[in-house]
């Protein structure tokens, strides 16, 4: 499943976004290094035409690509980084909330 936003994500529904943002975090923290080199890669292939296009636009117009690739960037690479960290989730929840007990 393709989840567009972390609110969609089962393990993390009912949990505020600064939760959900720093659980997403430990979970990307647990990637291995050739999971995170490839993850990085398939970001750089995708903004790397975008920005080719950009470098082609000689008028003021650039700025109306520029809020175009500003905020089509994020729903183009977080289901990509959801769907890396899917299996670290759980953990990664786990693990937020035994580090942040009461003492």
């Amino acid at each position: 499943m393709i989840y567009f936003t972390s609110r969609n994500i089962p393990t993390l529904q009912g949990l505020k976004f600064t939760q959900r943002a720093d659980i997403i975090k430990i979970a990307l923290s647990y990637l291995s290094t050739p999971q995170k080199t490839i993850l990085n890669i398939l970001k750089l292939l995708i903004i790397t035409p975008l920005f080719l296009v950009l470098a082609s636009v000689d008028s003021w117009y650039v700025l109306l690509y520029l809020i175009g690739v500003g905020l089509s960037y994020p729903l183009i690479t977080n289901p990509l980084s959801y769907h890396f960290i899917r299996n670290n989730v759980e953990k990664a929840k786990d693990d937020y909330f035994k580090n942040k007990s009461p003492l």
